[in-house]
């Protein structure tokens, strides 16, 4: 059953939505504005909890996904596993010294969620809100993770 785009962002998806983006923003505001050691820390982090919020939201498509009758099984578990192999690989990266390659992974992946999750969302396979919170959510971590990859390659 398609949603309707227009749907209304329920309060407790608008605050765990943009809750979880403030660390990033902090991240890239560290590591451009502090000393170091803080630019690094503050990288790592915000690549740490990239792949966090990345694997979370990989969980939430695989639950509505499997919940939701209207919603395609398959279309959950595909992109369950784009969003979590994604998080695992930027880990890995990170685990291999190559920090601005999970910065890139990381970055393409917070690109990829709002237009997978939107057309989800108006499709019936994920909640009909994402529609509309995801675009803007997301921006709002890859302009975070844009800005800390850019301070890594100047």
């Amino acid at each position: 059953m398609p949603a309707d785009a227009s749907a209304n962002i329920p309060k407790d998806s608008l605050i765990f939505g943009y809750g979880p983006m403030l660390p990033f923003l902090a991240a890239a505001l560290g590591a451009c504005l502090l000393p170091p050691p803080w630019p690094h820390l503050a990288r790592d982090m915000a690549i740490l909890w990239g792949a966090l919020i990345l694997a979370f939201l990989a969980g939430v498509r695989r639950g509505f996904g499997f919940g939701a009758p209207q919603a395609s099984t398959n279309v959950a578990i595909a992109t369950m596993l784009l969003y979590f192999i994604g998080a695992g690989a930027a880990l890995l990266l990170v685990w291999l010294s190559k920090p601005v390659a999970a910065l890139a992974l990381l970055l393409a992946s917070y690109l990829l969620v709002p237009a997978l999750d939107r057309r989800a969302a108006l499709t019936g396979n994920a909640p009909a809100h994402f529609a509309k919170l995801r675009p803007p959510q997301m921006i709002l971590a890859a302009l975070s993770l844009a800005a800390l990859l850019l301070r890594d390659l100047v």
